[in-house]
């Protein structure tokens, strides 16, 4: 049976002469250099989606792509155009119930990103555990993967 990090659904072009390097990794998300990878985003099924890099016009947080707090949603789509996968931290943060927060519009803000696909309207978004890490990886991978960067 296929881990979590596995499960993908979307067929990605294989390459075997490059190695599958995975550089950020979280429940969330995973940046390798394969794909995009964003985890719990089908719905019922909780599979996973996969964006190859070439298809990535760019990648932002939610604040910086113009995402206002009423266009997020723990799952599925808001009022934005954007598709969320499935996330139990939007709302509340801690383990235990008198540890619980609720999470501040910048924070939620600060630490979810938005993909822009190529050729779609909908655009992926997801809750990141580290945002500056993520952010740091995708940056670096985007770049490689651009047209004009050889």
């Amino acid at each position: 049976m296929a881990t979590e990090s596995e499960q993908v659904y979307e067929r990605l072009p294989e390459d075997e002469t490059a190695p599958l390097e995975i550089l950020y990794e979280d429940k969330y998300v995973q940046v390798s250099t394969r794909a995009l990878v964003i985890k719990r985003y089908y719905f019922p099924s909780l599979g996973s989606r996969a964006i190859p890099w070439n298809s990535i016009e760019w990648v932002h947080l939610a604040r910086d792509a113009n995402i206002k707090w009423y266009g997020m949603k723990c799952w599925g789509m808001g009022i934005s155009p954007v598709w969320w996968n499935c996330k139990a931290r939007l709302i509340v943060r801690g383990s235990r119930w008198y540890t619980l927060k609720i999470n501040r519009v910048q924070n939620l803000l600060a630490s979810n990103i938005v993909v822009k696909v190529k050729n779609t309207y909908i655009r992926p978004g997801s809750y990141v555990d580290r945002p500056d890490l993520a952010m740091a990886a995708i940056g670096q991978l985007i770049y490689r993967n651009h047209p004009h960067s050889n």
